[in-house]
């Protein structure tokens, strides 16, 4: 370790930035030190490597302690200075995933859902696999500097029949099921629609907000404010009522659309394994 240390220093000093990342990335991978992933960030900064450095120079800021000396002061402004010139760069995605969605990805990488996501300013893909099969996407399009919530919206499920109903004996009269009634569809349309627009405002308010304030974190005069600290928590709750009313819309707008499409005389029974529908023709 101590070897690998010192010839990225040397190499470092000979401008050789390249060679100095590369020996920094097997120091960390070895030792996932806080010291490490600072290193990275700067050399990715110095290289360019925009979206690599705001990652890297992030979880670098969150683990350096509060500084005790002058020296160390100056090193903790500087490596957040350094996040803030990365941070200009980049764009910044916040994804929200329906429940029990994973793994999520962007334009085909696997990333940490949960965390702030940095992105090249572009057009990118955000797909995340559902737990019954279906994939569940959003196309999004950035510019540097921008922070974005992006909701995740399954793909329509196919409706296929669970078995051919019996022959009908020839000549026998049909009788068409009867509709549901108008109003119970229009209600629940509109409850559902209702609970989805305001957990998507809700989530995008609350994203934006939470990204406000981890910048104003950044800065070096607000580390360890309380008032921040108790705004960031007020935004998670926040947060998680948006979610709520997400789930609420979903489950109520698939209810009513179970209640449009199913025949008359169809029975719905639930068991632990999950549900069973049942028709009578």
């Amino acid at each position: 370790m101590a070897v690998l240390v010192r010839e990225a220093e040397a190499a470092f000093e000979r401008l050789d930035i390249a060679h100095a990342r590369d020996l920094w990335a097997q120091i960390y991978e070895l030792e996932k030190s806080t010291v490490a992933i600072c290193q990275l960030g700067q050399l990715d900064r110095r290289l360019g490597r925009w979206v690599d450095a705001a990652g890297e120079l992030t979880r670098c800021v969150q683990g350096m302690r509060p500084p005790a000396t002058p020296m160390e002061r100056r090193l903790h402004d500087t490596r957040h200075a350094d996040l803030a010139a990365a941070r200009r760069q980049v764009a910044e995605l916040r994804v929200f995933a329906p429940a029990g969605a994973a793994p999520v990805l962007v334009d085909g990488r696997i990333v940490d859902e949960s965390g702030r996501i940095y992105v090249e300013p572009g057009q990118h893909e955000v797909t995340a696999a559902l737990p019954d099969g279906r994939k569940a996407r959003s196309a999004v399009r950035v510019t540097a500097g921008e922070a974005r919530a992006v909701l995740l919206s399954p793909e329509p499920a196919s409706l296929r029949p669970a078995a051919l109903p019996p022959a009908r004996p020839a000549g026998a009269p049909t009788q068409p099921a009867a509709p549901p009634a108008p109003w119970l569809l229009y209600a629940g349309s509109a409850a559902s629609g209702a609970f989805l627009v305001s957990g998507i405002v809700l989530h995008v308010v609350a994203s934006l907000e939470d990204s406000a304030l981890q910048a104003e974190m950044c800065k070096p005069r607000s580390t360890g404010n309380p008032k921040l600290l108790e705004e960031l928590h007020a935004v998670e709750v926040q947060q998680h009522i948006s979610t709520a009313a997400l789930v609420a819309g979903t489950a109520l707008g698939a209810a009513t659309l179970v209640v449009a499409i199913l025949p008359s005389g169809a029975q719905i029974r639930a068991h632990s394994a999950g549900a069973e529908v049942r028709f009578s023709w």
